[in-house]
């Protein structure tokens, strides 16, 4: 029988009679869209630069044979936590400070 604790207070969730919440987190870049409207040549140009960039790449990675130091900073973490956990997690879910902060110049 697996046994389950919540990851924020420690408490042990039983299955049989209390629910258990899953708290699924992606990190990941931002990638945005650089559509600039430049016409196909202009388009075609710079789709051949990142390919020879790519390759470069590739080539850099294949010399050093540490493709595994490549860090590309994705990440998938998951949680459990009880329901009470869960209220506050929904509530403030970045667990920033709730008073109101102050910004001073420097003066």
């Amino acid at each position: 029988m697996l046994h389950y604790s919540c990851d924020a207070c420690k408490r042990p969730i039983k299955t049989d009679t209390d629910v258990r919440h899953v708290v699924k987190i992606e990190v990941f870049p931002a990638v945005e869209d650089q559509s600039c409207g430049c016409d196909e040549a202009e388009s075609l140009a710079a789709d051949a630069d990142n390919l020879e960039e790519m390759q470069d790449l590739l080539e850099r990675l294949d010399e050093s044979d540490e493709a595994t130091g490549f860090d590309d900073a994705t990440r998938s973490l998951r949680f459990d936590l009880c329901d009470a956990c869960r209220q506050r997690f929904v509530k403030n879910p970045l667990g920033l400070k709730n008073g109101k902060q102050l910004d001073f110049s420097n003066n």
